[in-house]
């Protein structure tokens, strides 16, 4: 969404500069109507990134609800219109702070189960070392570069 918002910001500011010497008042007044709106949405942007954060868990959703005063909580057919409609823009950096913890944890989640996954598939095993008594463990050295990479 970003993206696509910079993308049309910078290329309504390409249309404007190509229709500035031109006859076609219509033509510019529209490509200036779409470049301001396109810069009063731009506003919008981090607070609808940080509701659609990967992550964003029924503790999020309660902190948002805890710091606007009213609840907010996901359903279906919900639309960011419904989300400016609650005037939730005044909340923009709370919300944003809240979505941005959401995207770390959930990062952290999916890393330590990627880990965790890993580690399953290290099998150790023993081998007598020579008559000693003792043993030998075998496979370390995968086990080490896991340990070092984690």
């Amino acid at each position: 969404m970003e993206e696509c918002v910079e993308n049309s910001e910078k290329t309504m500011n390409k249309v404007i500069r190509q229709l500035k010497d031109k006859d076609v008042p219509g033509i510019k007044l529209i490509a200036e109507t779409v470049k301001i709106e396109v810069e009063e949405f731009k506003d919008y942007v981090p607070l609808a990134v940080a509701m659609r954060t990967e992550g964003m868990k029924e503790r999020h959703w309660q902190q948002i609800s805890d710091a606007v005063k009213f609840e907010v909580k996901p359903y279906e057919g919900m639309t960011f219109q419904n989300l400016v409609d609650m005037d939730l823009f005044k909340h923009r950096e709370v919300i944003c702070e809240i979505g941005e913890r959401a995207g770390k944890e959930y990062n952290i989640e999916t890393s330590m189960a990627k880990m965790k996954n890993d580690w399953t598939q290290i099998f150790l095993s023993t081998k007598p070392y020579r008559t000693s008594g003792t043993a030998t463990v075998l496979g370390f050295d995968e086990a080490i570069g896991f340990l070092d990479e984690h």
